[in-house]
């Protein structure tokens, strides 16, 4: 910027000031100057104009350096406060990725879950129908024991079976001679004895008075 020369008046007297400044800038700060003195000469009027100015002057002085040094203050306080705004920066960021990350194991753990949800499904419907096939083979050999037992029950014992047919000789022995009956019972106690030697009894029992046996 252009210099320029600016006249400004304090305490009666004028002087010139060269300065690249606005020119309202300058008298404002040559009406704090004479403000200042004029406060010194009130407080102590033994004093003349020259001995009020170097007083002002010390108080700008004093002032300026106070202001520096509170403004210094500021400067480090701030600095402070951006470090500190930078370290909770990056611990928000840090946060921010860990919360990120959460979530998406989060996602991951839920997806896994409804997974293993499906198969468990599927299992326990599997289990279902092999209880199912379970039962019906327990049925089933069920059903094939108590068919195998119903000729047992339904036999007639060895031993009643031979108890009766010579029951049967007995009372009508009285009717047959003698030679006969003996022969008889002789030839079917031994076809009992070998029917109980092969372990089966039929059911049907014969006369002992069949035409071709006499």
């Amino acid at each position: 910027m252009e210099k320029k020369k600016i006249s400004v008046q304090i305490e009666g007297r004028n002087y010139s000031l060269i300065t690249t400044d606005d020119e309202k800038y300058v008298h404002k700060v040559a009406n704090e100057v004479v403000s200042h003195i004029r406060k010194v000469a009130q407080s102590t009027k033994q004093l003349d104009t020259r001995d009020c100015a170097i007083l002002a002057a010390l108080n700008f002085c004093d002032d300026r350096n106070k202001a520096v040094k509170k403004n210094k203050d500021y400067v480090e306080k701030a600095d402070k406060i951006i470090q500190q705004t930078n370290e909770l920066n990056r611990l928000c960021k840090e946060y921010r990725d860990k919360l990120t990350e959460s979530m998406n194991d989060n996602t991951r753990l839920t997806m896994n879950n409804r997974e293993l949800e499906k198969r468990i499904a599927v299992l326990r419907h599997e289990v279902s129908q092999l209880k199912e096939k379970l039962g019906s083979v327990e049925k089933s050999e069920e059903k094939a024991e108590s068919k195998k037992s119903e000729p047992e029950t339904n036999s007639v014992p060895k031993g009643k079976k031979i108890s009766s047919a010579k029951n049967n000789i007995t009372e009508q022995s009285d009717n047959i001679p003698v030679n006969v009956l003996s022969n008889e019972a002789k030839k079917t106690e031994q076809e009992l004895r070998n029917e109980e030697l092969l372990g089966y009894v039929p059911m049907t029992q014969f006369s002992l008075f069949d035409e071709d046996k006499k």
